[in-house]
């Protein structure tokens, strides 16, 4: 039986182990999943950022080229172009001057009809004529093809002005935006003092607006926050900046961070320029990741610590199912010595009886013959009651007992079987009967409802000293009649009063030899008890005797 549990517990505890290493492996595995995530995540955020930067960037400088803030002198002409198949194609194309509201042009100027000289400055544009006109603040010509201007204003998803096309086209063709800067810059330092249309200094325009690297902190964290919610990632983290590269620290259980991204989408304040010093490095922290994994493994953990529940119960179950099964085995082993016993005593006895009969001329001998006779009728009769008791026993564990119940009259029941035990007793015994309530009549099964009352009187004998004590109640409880059966004998244990209506149990009786039985009659009893509807409950003290009682509707 040991090997057994042994086995049993072995198996268990390698099932147990078994789901605590995949558990353990999957925490692995979803924290691995977790640093992917929140790599991806940063780096979606920095497209984020960067998307925003450049349509920022865009409106920006749609402002900054388009009135008030500059004007446009438009020149438009034809110029050959030169295809791959070898044939030449005029193309209409046109430049593009910036002029700062500052400056002036004559009224009856005409791009068509001049020709800018680069000579010095300030520039000066001359006519056929070779009438020079001073212009100081003409910008450098931004030059593009017609087809390419209407490319991309295509692109844009509403009537564009020619400012906001020039800027979407920038941003593909590097040379178009650094012939925008050139133009800008050039409209600029023509303004008397060196100033702007907005009375700052040229050199306000590389300088960053205050507290840029909070701001950007702010952006950053708000689009990695998306991008982490969209993952259904609900860690909490802290972004880190840094002039210079920091080598990253080794993810854990506690800690993980996302690589070093370089962050420049910041300090906008004029056409595109960023200083480069400005540049800076970011990385997100996350403190408590097991947190935010455990979440994503909810279900996991929660199916995980219900198999390792419905294993460890298995366990207790095989183990006590295995306890059970030695204990009735013992039981058992008990009953058929029990058994053994009861049925070669009368055995015993009749043969004896019968060999007296034979051997000692005991049939010449009439009250001899009597005397051999009743006691080896009496023995017999013992024999059959114990069978029938077996019997029944076998019949209500394979719930066969089928009840006929009848009208009783309690008085007299209760005074026959009184009788009866008194008289196959070889004790001397005083059993005291009182029906208080004066209950007459009960509807039960006359012959069954007899046998619980003849076991609880005839244990209350065997396990009581001479002489013995009984005292029978009858009382009423609402509609139930209630039967006490209690004596003066050696009482239960504490620790057996709750398997004394076990079967097959029987409570050790210490010194005491002489009280035989089978362990089945409280077994029967409660069980014809319950049957009727009703319960038998038990109160005992060591020395000091015990009590059953039965309610019955």
């Amino acid at each position: 039986m040991k090997k057994k549990l042994k086995t049993v517990f072995i198996l268990i505890a390698g099932i147990i182990v078994f789901q605590g290493y995949w558990t353990f492996n999957s925490y692995k595995v979803n924290k691995e999943r977790f640093d992917g995530n929140i790599d991806s995540a940063m780096r979606l955020a920095m497209e984020d950022c960067k998307k925003d930067y450049f349509d920022s960037m865009r409106v920006v400088l749609v402002k900054r080229i388009s009135p008030p803030a500059m004007k446009m002198i438009v020149d438009s002409f034809y110029e050959n172009d030169i295809k791959k198949d070898g044939h030449k194609y005029n193309r209409l194309k046109y430049n593009i001057w910036l002029l700062n509201p500052k400056g002036s042009l004559p009224r009856s100027f005409n791009p068509k009809y001049y020709r800018v000289e680069h000579k010095e400055e300030p520039i000066f544009i001359k006519n056929l004529t070779n009438k020079t006109i001073v212009i100081p603040s003409l910008s450098p010509t931004i030059s593009v093809f017609e087809t390419d201007l209407n490319l991309y204003r295509k692109k844009i998803p509403h009537k564009a002005s020619l400012p906001e096309v020039l800027i979407e086209m920038s941003f593909y063709e590097r040379y178009l935006l650094s012939d925008i800067t050139s133009a800008f810059f050039w409209a600029l330092f023509a303004v008397p003092n060196q100033l702007r249309a907005d009375g700052h200094a040229i050199n306000d325009i590389y300088r960053f607006p205050p507290h840029y690297k909070q701001a950007d902190s702010l952006k950053l964290s708000r689009y990695l926050r998306t991008e982490l919610d969209k993952m259904r990632v609900r860690s909490s983290f802290n972004l880190a900046f840094s002039t210079k590269p920091v080598p990253p620290q080794k993810p854990n259980i506690h800690y993980s961070e996302t690589n070093e991204y370089l962050y420049k989408y910041h300090g906008f304040t004029g056409l595109g320029i960023v200083h480069q010093d400005n540049k800076f490095f970011a990385r997100a922290m996350f403190r408590n990741p097991q947190y935010s994994v455990l979440r994503s493994m909810t279900i996991t953990l929660v199916l995980s610590t219900l198999l390792i529940a419905l294993t460890i119960y298995c366990f207790l179950y095989i183990t006590r199912t295995i306890l059970e099964q030695k204990k009735l085995a013992e039981l058992k082993d008990d009953f058929i010595n029990n058994m053994t016993h009861e049925l070669k005593t009368p055995i015993a006895t009749i043969t004896v009886a019968i060999e007296g009969l034979q051997k000692f001329n005991a049939l010449n001998d009439p009250e001899k013959t009597q005397r051999y006779l009743q006691t080896s009728k009496e023995e017999l009769t013992r024999l059959n009651e114990l069978v029938s008791k077996v019997l029944n026993v076998a019949t209500f564990e394979n719930k066969e007992i089928v009840l006929v119940k009848d009208r009783i009259k309690v008085d007299e029941l209760l005074n026959e079987v009184i009788e009866a035990e008194k008289a196959k007793t070889g004790k001397t015994v005083n059993i005291t009967y009182n029906n208080k309530d004066k209950v007459e009549i009960i509807e039960a099964d006359r012959f069954h409802f007899r046998n619980v009352l003849v076991n609880l009187i005839d244990n209350a004998i065997k396990y009581s000293d001479e002489p013995v004590y009984i005292t029978i109640t009858c009382s009423k409880d609402g509609n139930n009649a209630v039967f006490s059966v209690k004596d003066k004998g050696i009482g239960i244990p504490p620790e057996h009063i709750n398997q004394v209506f076990d079967k097959f149990h029987r409570v050790p009786t210490g010194n005491i030899h002489n009280v035989k039985g089978t362990g089945l009659g409280l077994s029967y009893v409660r069980y014809i008890v319950e049957v009727h509807g009703g319960s038998v409950t038990v109160k005992s003290e060591i020395n000091k005797g015990s009590e059953f009682i039965v309610t019955l509707p």
